[in-house]
């Protein structure tokens, strides 16, 4: 598997700020994993990089529908977040997710990229439903090159989002406590970008002075007191 350096740090980064991720079931890492003939796109393989427009791909949901990068890298923010039913992190993050979304409108594209074997990918439409994942999911096993271009960590929940730029804005593994503010501001910059705009990470800052209260996206909390244990 092809890995910069630059996504070993940032899973570095992500568990000191205190994020929490699942990692994969199992991993056979390759130099590059087979591709099937629909989904070849003609370009090298490569994975995601803050400098470089994100890799193109071609991939089918799980209705058959085909969904072409052409049709978005540099036309229109688009998000692509990878989960797993057997992931208690990414019960946390999709509802959050979902919620952003609603809130920064511009009906921004989403491809879920399910990455359950098959011994769970059974409970995926159950899944996706209970958790209000209401966008196209790719089955990940599918379309390998694609999924590991896109989660070259192989870890879950992975989120990554795109710009109408077609670069980068942000990326984010796991579930912290950053993370709600940072998909808001993220969704925004990408939505609002121009098309010709150059590379642009997005962080929050620091202070932001004169700032609009944001709505509350992390997953709620039950009210019911602990349990005393016997």
């Amino acid at each position: 598997m092809i890995l910069r350096r630059g996504w070993c740090g940032a899973l570095a980064l992500v568990l000191a700020l205190g994020a929490i991720a699942c990692a994969p079931q199992a991993s056979s890492p390759a130099a590059e994993p087979a591709s099937t003939q629909e989904e070849d796109t003609g370009e090298p393989f490569r994975v995601l990089s803050p400098t470089e427009k994100v890799p193109a791909f071609r991939v089918r949901t799980t209705k058959g529908v085909p969904v072409d990068s052409q049709d978005l890298v540099g036309k229109r923010a688009f998000v692509v977040v990878f989960f797993a039913t057997w992931c208690d992190v990414c019960e946390m993050k999709l509802p959050v997710l979902s919620r952003a979304l609603d809130v920064v409108g511009g009906h921004i594209p989403v491809i879920g990229v399910s990455v359950d074997e098959p011994d769970t990918w059974h409970a995926v439409g159950d899944y996706v439903e209970r958790v209000g994942f209401r966008h196209p999911t790719v089955r990940g096993s599918d379309f390998p090159r694609f999924s590991t271009a896109y989660d070259p960590l192989s870890t879950v929940p992975a989120v990554a989002i795109v710009g109408r730029n077609g670069y980068l804005v942000d990326y984010q593994l796991g579930y912290g406590p950053s993370h709600p503010r940072r998909l808001l501001l993220a969704l925004k910059v990408a939505r609002d970008m121009p098309a010709d705009a150059p590379p642009l990470l997005a962080r929050p800052p620091r202070h932001a002075p004169d700032r609009e209260p944001e709505p509350a996206l992390d997953p709620p909390q039950s009210d019911a007191p602990p349990e005393e244990a016997e």
